[in-house]
């Protein structure tokens, strides 16, 4: 595990805790793992999809987000626009280890960020592979506390919030983030190509919202593919995942057609 100092005026106010991984031989592509709200890179997704990259010859890279597993930070300064810089820094660290060619591999918070990363560095990333994005965070959580709690987090700014994954305080900057981020702007600009992967049994992020980006998204260079008995997090469908997210990469020559799975 390394470790990305965040500075302000010099001094270390938080940090990223990073893992990458490279094959022996030079990789063709880096895959930049993203996960989602209230859970770590530790999960069991990016471990299995670090070990079948690697197995396939190419770099994986995997971090916390602040507030998350073993980055500095907390969850009540968590936001839309700190989840994207923290991007950009873990990006930056990969650059510097001659790691050009970077595909993002985001699971619903981290599919959302993706999303948003990839379209404002079209150049930068030069592909998609996500599950579950939530394209509607803010949304999904004002839903969740009920119309009376969601007055009292504005009214105070800040609501001790609990599901089976964390227990925390977050902030209602969160959602004063959300809100400057419009659908809209990211249908209009989104241009990566991007493989889409959902469960229409997701009880978390609504699978509607992921064929409504898939239809609208001005960019046509998207994959749609929906699980009929699928759950949000489509763990007990990783590997069938996998094999889809490398057809995809190979179909589009980010990956040599020889490649192993």
């Amino acid at each position: 595990m390394e470790r990305i100092a965040i500075l302000d005026g010099g001094r270390e106010v938080s940090h990223l805790a990073v893992r990458f991984d490279a094959p022996a031989a030079a990789a063709p592509l880096c895959l930049l793992y993203l996960h989602g709200f209230g859970s770590d890179q530790a999960g069991e997704k990016a471990d299995f999809f670090r070990r079948s990259a690697l197995s396939a010859g190419l770099a994986f890279c995997s971090f916390d987000f602040q507030g998350h597993g073993a980055s500095g930070g907390t969850m009540r300064e968590l936001t839309l626009t700190r989840n994207l810089t923290d991007v950009a820094r873990v990006h930056a660290f990969l650059i510097e280890r001659g790691q050009s060619r970077i595909a993002l591999v985001g699971s619903s918070m981290g599919g959302g960020t993706a999303l948003w990363y990839a379209h404002a560095h079209p150049e930068a990333i030069v592909a998609g592979l996500h599950i579950a994005p939530a394209l509607d965070l803010g949304g999904a959580l004002l839903a969740g506390v009920g119309p009376q709690r969601a007055r009292a987090w504005e009214e105070t700014g800040v609501l001790a919030f609990h599901n089976d994954l964390v227990t925390c305080d977050l902030g209602w900057g969160l959602i004063e983030d959300l809100r400057r981020y419009r659908r809209d702007d990211l249908l209009a600009g989104y241009r990566t190509p991007t493989l889409l992967l959902h469960g229409q049994r997701d009880d978390t992020v609504p699978w509607r919202d992921t064929v409504d980006f898939a239809d609208r998204a001005r960019g046509r260079d998207l994959e749609l593919h929906l699980f009929a008995d699928g759950d949000h997090r489509l763990t007990d469908r990783k590997e069938q995942l996998w094999q889809l997210m490398l057809l995809f990469l190979r179909r589009r020559g980010l990956v040599p057609p020889t490649l192993a799975a």
